[in-house]
């Protein structure tokens, strides 16, 4: 699956998605998940989609979790079944390596 050309706003990340996230970093006391399931204790400060919205997966709290980067680049590149994820600015396209 190829990364969407498409602002984050148009991909459904706008002011009700901001609000969104910060609910649920709250939700998990800004904790990340998969480290707390591994015994770590990191600082969380994104929300990943636990299934996919490009494989069905919703905004709904029960299908998000607070997470810290490097468990979300791994999450997502199991996600997509790619080796590598590029990571992506705020407006949804590619960062240069």
């Amino acid at each position: 699956m190829a990364w969407s050309r498409e602002s984050r706003h148009k991909r459904g990340y706008d002011y009700r998605w901001v609000k969104l996230r910060e609910r649920i970093l709250k939700r998990d006391l800004y904790l990340c998940q998969p480290c707390r399931d591994a015994g770590r204790t990191t600082a969380a400060t994104e929300v990943h989609h636990v299934k996919a919205k490009a494989h069905g997966g919703t905004d709904d709290p029960s299908n998000l979790v607070s997470i810290c980067p490097p468990c979300h680049l791994e999450a997502s590149r199991k996600q997509t079944g790619r080796r590598e994820i590029r990571r992506v600015g705020l407006d949804g396209y590619p960062m240069p390596d």
